[in-house]
């Protein structure tokens, strides 16, 4: 890929997730200022157990498609045409069943509400994010940041609509499903250009995409556990009051985690590039520069909220929620973890690693389990913190060992040190700035540490210009 245009595309989406981010954040304030700790508890529970679900229909099709269609020679309409397809009859049977499976757990009704209704949204979701492997592939993020901005700025005005006048927890839920209707019809639209979308029943390509993609579902089921564990298991055991103070320090970790995601998402098709075509050299560059861009965003964020933490939290969700800034300064140190897991467990598709990573996934899930049964009775949203943020740890560094020993990869840490030590200076000057608005001390602080940076040379624009080229 030509290093203007992964920058140019790299830029769009960052400006598009920038937008999602600051929607996705103000719903989060309209919807915790509306409602109860409990409604909003019961919430995040509903949407949480929807999530379980998403996992078994996503079924790693996601990240197969995105391999599937960067290869030589593939057939992008045909493989895109049936991927979707199964996705589509795959999540109208098990997000079918969702309805029914929540009959089972002790919940209030309001939970169940979310869920029976929630459905339906979570359905059209799964068929929008699958598409997104399109636009990766065609380096056109852009038309998937619009899609995706849409969805947020449509829900937003939905929820805003429907809380300003009374409505409660089922119409909130059906903003949702409305809101990722249009996500998902902006996003089979804006893909006609690259490949038109139709409904496709052609069973090699079912077989083969089934063989892919088991391996990766199968570890995607076990990072559930321990990604999404901590709330399921929280709601069994505390309030929904409990649940609704940990959710709203996890939302903002939630929110954060995506930029990641994008990222690799589009380093993924130049990784498997250099790994089909053997250039083992350019794969080992291109995993170490990513290594450092993503240890020049995370250091600081995970420092920076250990000044500002709580403010944030009270400024997004109101003051009723300040119990959830110490969490968020818990949890935000697992942000790293997820940064560079997400580095790695993507790399892992890239050198076809997916069968043996499955036992460091289930590894993690079974440690996590046992952790969250463990304290989570005994210390509740802080003993769910805790484990989540020694699970992320353990995934990261399992991740980074089955790649390094297929590829060789290994980072150096001289931007990671730098990095660290200009984020430790911005600290101390957000510490000591007067009582001001915590956007001011952000502000401040982001300057701070990316003049520091600048100076000591620990931002190299040439190297990370370089991203897209051979090592």
């Amino acid at each position: 890929m030509d290093p203007k245009r992964f920058a140019t595309n790299y830029a769009f989406q960052m400006l598009g997730r920038a937008l999602t981010m600051v929607f996705g954040l103000v719903t989060v304030g309209v919807l915790t200022r509306a409602l109860s700790t409990t409604e909003f508890g019961d919430f995040t529970t509903g949407l949480t157990f929807l999530q379980f679900f998403g996992v078994i229909v996503d079924f790693g099709l996601t990240l197969t498609l995105i391999v599937m269609i960067s290869e030589k020679g593939a057939d992008q309409k045909r493989i895109v045409g049936n991927l979707f397809s199964m996705r589509l009859i795959s999540g109208i049977l098990v997000f079918g069943m969702a309805p029914v499976a929540v009959l089972a757990f002790p919940y209030s009704s309001s939970v169940r509400d979310v869920v029976f209704v929630g459905a339906l949204g979570y359905l059209f979701m799964s068929e929008a994010t699958l598409l997104v492997g399109v636009f990766q592939r065609h380096a056109a993020m852009w038309r998937s940041a619009l899609a995706e901005t849409l969805n947020r700025a449509v829900l937003l005005g939905l929820v805003v609509a429907v809380t300003s006048m009374g409505f409660g927890l089922q119409a909130i839920i059906a903003c949702t499903v409305a809101a990722n209707l249009i996500w998902l019809a902006a996003t089979v639209w804006l893909a006609r250009p690259f490949v038109p979308v139709a409904f496709r029943l052609d069973a090699d390509v079912w077989r083969e995409a089934i063989r892919r993609s088991w391996p990766i579902a199968l570890s995607i089921a076990f990072n559930l556990i321990y990604l999404k564990g901590d709330i399921l298991f929280l709601s069994l055991y505390r309030s929904s009051a409990d649940v609704a103070v940990y959710g709203v320090a996890y939302k903002v970790l939630d929110v954060l985690t995506a930029l990641p995601v994008m990222f690799m998402g589009l380093m993924l098709p130049i990784l498997v590039a250099d790994w089909s075509e053997g250039n083992r050299d350019a794969f080992r560059g291109h995993m170490a520069r990513a290594f450092d861009i993503f240890a020049i965003i995370t250091i600081p964020i995970a420092i920076g909220a250990q000044a500002v933490g709580t403010e944030l939290v009270e400024l997004i969700a109101g003051e009723k929620y300040a119990a959830s800034g110490p969490l968020l300064q818990l949890l935000i140190l697992a942000l790293a973890a997820v940064f560079f897991s997400s580095l790695y467990g993507h790399a892992v598709v890239a050198v076809n690693r997916q069968r043996g990573m499955i036992w460091g996934y289930a590894a993690a899930a079974v440690v996590a389990t046992a952790g969250y049964l463990t304290f989570i009775p005994r210390y509740g949203a802080w003993g769910a913190a805790f484990v989540t943020l020694i699970s992320e740890m353990l995934i990261a560094i399992i991740t980074y060992l089955v790649v390094s020993r297929a590829s060789g990869a290994k980072p150096t840490f001289t931007v990671a040190i730098k990095a660290f030590a200009c984020a430790a200076l911005m600290y101390g000057i957000v510490s000591v700035l007067p009582d001001t608005h915590v956007l001011i001390d952000v502000t401040v602080g982001v300057a701070a540490y990316a003049a520091s940076m600048v100076a000591i040379g620990g931002i190299d624009m040439k190297k990370i210009r370089e991203i897209t080229r051979p090592a």
